[in-house]
């Protein structure tokens, strides 16, 4: 259900809190839905209703007037709760949580298998806990269906399980493949840089801005997951599995991927079904923590915190965090928030993807703290091979100086360790091959190759 279906949303929160509906709308929209009416409470959680009985039969008179189709509440209700709340709907009225209408968004945007497998996986471990709730209450209340998702069959549990161990499989047989990819792509010489952070702050432009000079298409021969573009949309979950690109730095050859946006409150089980997704920016040469800047400090430090547990459990690349979106915001406030986010956040970037500012200072920072290369120098036979161990050099590292003296060809260049000790390796095969004909080559420290 969705596109355009009314919907009212509700919220709970503790005793003394104020409740926000924002993000909870921006979530329905995102989703396709209408937002026709909205409902918060104060109070401890009813173990029956979530909400008090009161407020669920406001609820229900606010569903009425407003034709909705559907109640979203921005809390996770338990099976028994969301029974309960669904008894005291007009009939045809859905209930669904926070993590239904996630898994729903989730659903929509999955367009790669693999993206697929990971909602399913998600859907399952949601669903998991509820076949004993609905074979409970089946059996209380003497009803073959429970809310109208029909019989229960006992054998389910078994299923989900089943299911579920399918699918890792499958995920994992699919993240061993990236990892050679990634592998690959490092012995090529490449950087790999993730872009993490909410959705919605603003990553996919970023990218976009990052890679604007240099377009990678799935043709180039290079990998074949390289897409040519990165959607930028202000919606959330625009991007739901990863897109990677070629970005522009300077002397560095760099692979920019995108991955889904972190939203808050996420269930341990939901984030670990998209676990190979995040493996992107865990096993990444450098992770770029992108921040709304335009959102209030107190909403950019929650998320700070949240995204700085979640990367730092298991990420060991360096951190840059960007304060994006500083169109947004005039330089004072800008200077006010990014002091208060200093602990945080010690040494920002502050750009803006929209308009490009300080984009070039982005990228000088990328180069600052990718893994430092080493320097070499090789001093090769005048060969047909030199000559291709040159081109390769070019286009694995960064050649700072080519000289030739008649017999012999000098290149001086930095790169990955991995890339210098291939070289190593080629030149001795040059040398081997030149050998033959009276040739050397000759490595730096003045070793003999």
């Amino acid at each position: 259900m969705s596109d355009g279906t009314p919907a009212v949303v509700a919220k709970r929160v503790d005793a003394g809190e104020s409740a926000d509906l924002s993000e909870i709308r921006d979530l329905a929209r995102a989703a396709g839905y209408e937002v026709v009416g909205e409902l918060s409470q104060s109070r401890e959680e009813d173990a029956a209703f979530h909400f008090g009985e009161g407020k669920v039969d406001e609820l229900t008179a606010l569903a009425v007037d407003t034709d909705a189709a559907v109640v979203i509440v921005d809390n996770r209700l338990g099976p028994y709760q969301t029974y309960n709340i669904g008894g005291k709907l007009p009939e045809g009225v859905e209930v669904i949580d926070r993590f239904t209408l996630i898994l729903e968004i989730f659903g929509q945007r999955a367009n790669t298998r693999k993206a697929q497998l990971q909602v399913e996986l998600a859907e399952l471990r949601y669903e998991l806990p509820r076949a004993e709730a609905k074979a409970s209450l089946a059996k209380r209340d003497e009803r073959p269906g429970f809310m109208g998702l029909g019989e229960y069959d006992e054998s389910r549990e078994q299923d989900i399980k089943a299911q579920i161990s399918r699918i890792k499989n499958e995920l994992d047989a699919i993240a061993e493949k990236e990892e050679t990819r990634r592998e690959q792509r490092r012995e090529s010489g490449f950087d790999l840089v993730a872009l993490a952070g909410y959705t919605n702050a603003g990553k996919s432009t970023l990218m976009r801005r990052l890679a604007e000079d240099l377009e990678v298409g799935e043709n180039e021969g290079l990998h074949p997951d390289l897409a040519p573009t990165a959607e930028s949309e202000d919606r959330l979950f625009t991007t739901l599995g990863t897109t990677t690109r070629r970005a522009e730095t300077g002397t560095r050859d760099v692979l920019l991927t995108d991955t889904v946006g972190f939203v808050s409150n996420l269930p341990h089980w939901l984030v670990e079904s998209f676990k190979s997704t995040l493996d992107s920016v865990y096993r990444a040469d450098l992770v770029l923590l992108v921040v709304d800047a335009s959102e209030p400090v107190e909403e950019m430090r929650d998320k700070l915190v949240t995204c700085h547990d979640t990367l730092y459990e298991r990420n060991e690349a360096p951190i840059v965090t960007v304060l994006n979106k500083i169109d947004l915001v005039d330089p004072g406030e800008l200077e006010r928030k990014t002091e208060a986010l200093r602990a945080l956040a010690p040494n920002p970037v502050v750009v803006s993807g929209l308009t490009g500012e300080n984009v070039s200072e982005l990228a000088d920072r990328i180069e600052n703290e990718l893994p430092d290369w080493r320097e070499e120098r090789l001093l090769l036979p005048m060969s047909d091979d030199s000559m291709s161990l040159v081109s390769w050099l070019y286009d694995h590292g960064h050649v700072e100086n080519e000289e030739y003296d008649g017999e012999n060809v000098l290149v001086e260049f930095a790169a990955r360790p991995a890339i210098v000790e291939k070289a190593r390796a080629k030149a001795a095969d040059v040398r081997a091959g030149g050998a033959e004909a009276g040739a050397g080559a000759e490595t730096d420290g003045g070793r003999r190759n």
